[in-house]
C-alpha cells in the first residue's frame, strides 16, 4: 500500500501539471498551487477549471463566492476573471477571511475583496454579480433560505446563483426546494461530478417572486 505523503505527493504533482496543460503560466501556477494536502484532495473532487467551465465563468466577470473560507477557489476565481473582473470573498469567519485577504495580498490579487458577512446577510453590493457562487458550503448554512433571499438583490438581471453541494450533504429536493423558497428558480443541474458526491445547481432570479 502507498503511503499517505506519497499520495499526496502524486496529486500535487499532478494538480501542477494540469495547470501547464491548461496553458497557465508560471506565475499563476504558483497562485493557484494547493496550500495544503486537503486543499489538494479537495480540489481534485472539484476540478476547479471544470467547475468554473460548467457555471461559465469568463475573463471580466464580478463574481461573489459565499462561504469563502481560506480562498481555496477564490484564487482560481481570480485568475479565471482576471484584473478586468472582481472577486468578492464572503465568510462569517473572520480569521479565515484575513487568511484570505494575506493569501490575495501575497499574489498580487488586488480585484479580491472581502466581505465579513452574517448568517443570514451575505452583505455584497446590489446588482453588481454575474455569479454569486457557493461550493462546499451549503450545507453549513444556517437559515439558506433567508441568507440567498438578501444575496439576491446583488445579482444582475441575467445573473446565477451557482451551487456546488455534496449529495450526501443535502438532497437535490432539498437545496432547490429552498432555493425556490430563497426566490430562485432551478435553470439545470450539473452532474458530471456525481461520482465525487456533487451536484452543481445553476439558478436564476424567479421574476414571479
Amino acid at each position: 500500500m502507498f503511503s499517505k505523503t506519497f499520495i499526496i505527493v502524486i496529486i500535487l504533482y499532478v494538480f501542477f501539471f494540469a495547470l501547464s496543460d491548461a496553458g497557465i503560466s508560471q506565475e499563476q501556477q504558483s497562485v493557484l498551487t494547493p496550500e495544503s494536502a486537503n486543499e489538494a484532495r479537495l480540489n481534485g473532487l472539484q476540478p476547479p477549471d471544470q467547475v468554473m467551465d460548467a457555471i461559465g465563468i469568463k475573463p471580466g466577470m464580478v463574481v461573489a463566492e459565499i462561504g469563502a473560507g481560506r480562498g481555496r477557489y477564490v484564487v482560481q476565481i481570480a485568475v479565471r476573471v482576471g484584473e478586468a473582473g472582481k472577486v468578492y470573498a464572503e465568510d462569517i469567519d473572520a480569521a479565515s477571511l484575513k487568511h484570505l485577504e494575506k493569501r490575495c495580498e501575497k499574489w498580487g490579487l488586488d480585484h479580491v475583496e472581502a466581505i465579513l458577512g452574517d448568517v443570514k446577510d451575505p452583505k455584497l453590493p446590489e446588482g453588481e454579480l454575474d455569479v454569486i457562487f457557493v461550493i462546499s458550503a451549503y450545507h453549513h448554512f444556517q437559515d439558506p433560505v433567508a441568507l440567498m433571499r438578501n444575496a439576491r438583490p446583488s445579482l444582475k438581471p441575467d445573473g446565477v446563483l451557482a451551487i456546488g453541494e455534496w449529495l450526501n450533504a443535502t438532497s437535490p429536493d432539498q437545496v432547490e426546494a429552498q432555493m425556490k423558497a430563497a426566490g430562485y428558480k432551478l435553470e439545470r443541474t450539473e452532474t458530471f461530478l456525481e461520482k465525487n458526491n456533487l451536484y452543481i445547481y445553476i439558478f436564476r432570479i424567479d421574476e414571479k417572486q
